[in-house]
């Protein structure tokens, strides 16, 4: 199976100064998949606006129409896919919408084709081709176009079990890796282990050891907090109970998320491949977030740790 086709389409889509939700939805319906209903809502804020994009896949056993199969979140987490008119062209921070709308993409037309998942997935992301950018060590970062916490309450509502957040993570000296990484499963302010199950997927999809983002406290906690975050990848868990798993665009060398020409298609591609293959597997009940047992003792030993960790973010 691979999503290169559907990547060099989306890649086209929104490499665009024009493209907003509607094209996207439009592009989407030209389609002509009938398992995915998209919605758009355009965002303002005092620095920009955005078109934040909800894409509903029913599963053949999903919630949505009745079932009872999980249903898996996949965040395109970015400030902006453009930094116009400062840059020209698709930034390095749109990695977390292309993946996204790739791997819906790939997804739905699995469904038409007979290849049914069983879980619903629920693909969220925004497009916003001139956001602002900010300073940053070691490089300078995509700004959010408007207030994050309006974005990541949208991101993670719904009947969700569990997120796979995707953000491109290259302007940094923490995890240097040519591909992508994923991060241990955060749930409720809790950094757990890293699933054993999302290892199986991402050896098999890269055929190579897996890569993990050492991410810390600080990196979990709200952006209300003025301490160095490694992005924004791990803020969706805020807002919601389900088990949070960050997928990491990586780069050996560090990339600034506003610099342009650098959208690597075969590190996307990866990426994808394995977020299509953590929503087939999730909705059969083949994998898990994280360990049920485990999660039970180290909240009857040691409690809760959601209302310390979320403080400073609006409810």
């Amino acid at each position: 199976m691979s999503t290169l086709k559907q990547l060099l389409e989306i890649v086209d889509l929104l490499d665009d100064p024009k493209v907003d939700g509607e094209k996207v939805r439009e592009f989407f319906t030209n389609k002509g998949l009938s398992h995915m209903e998209i919605n758009v809502e355009r965002i303002e804020g005092e620095k920009a606006s955005t078109d934040f994009i909800s894409i509903m896949i029913q599963g053949v056993k999903g919630k949505y129409s009745g079932g009872t199969s999980r249903s898996l979140g996949i965040i395109g987490r970015l400030g902006g896919i453009g930094a116009r008119p400062e840059c020209i062209g698709l930034v390095s921070d749109a990695d977390g919408a292309v993946v996204s709308l790739a791997a819906a993409y790939k997804i739905a037309e699995m469904m038409r084709r007979g290849d049914f998942v069983g879980g619903d997935v629920i693909v969220k992301t925004h497009i916003c081709p001139n956001a602002p950018t900010r300073p940053y060590k070691p490089a300078p970062m995509m700004d959010s176009p408007v207030d994050i916490f309006t974005l990541l309450k949208r991101e993670a509502e719904g009947q969700i079990d569990a997120i796979l957040s995707v953000d491109a993570t290259k302007a940094n000296w923490v995890i240097k890796h040519n591909g992508f990484a994923i991060t241990p499963t955060v749930k409720e302010g809790w950094i757990l282990k890293v699933s054993p199950d999302l290892i199986d997927i991402y050896i098999r999809v890269t055929g190579q050891p897996p890569v993990v983002v050492p991410i810390t406290m600080q990196d979990i906690i709200p952006y209300t907090t003025p301490v160095y975050h490694i992005n924004s990848m791990m803020q969706p868990w805020i807002y919601t109970k389900a088990p949070v798993v960050g997928v990491a665009i990586t780069t050996s060398m560090v990339v600034p998320g506003s610099a342009t020409g650098a959208t690597n298609i075969f590190h996307l591609e990866q990426a994808t491949r394995f977020v299509v293959e953590v929503a087939k597997d999730f909705g059969r009940g083949r994998v898990k977030f994280y360990d049920e047992g485990e999660w039970e003792k180290i909240i009857s030993i040691h409690g809760s740790l959601a209302d310390l960790m979320r403080r400073g973010a609006p409810e």
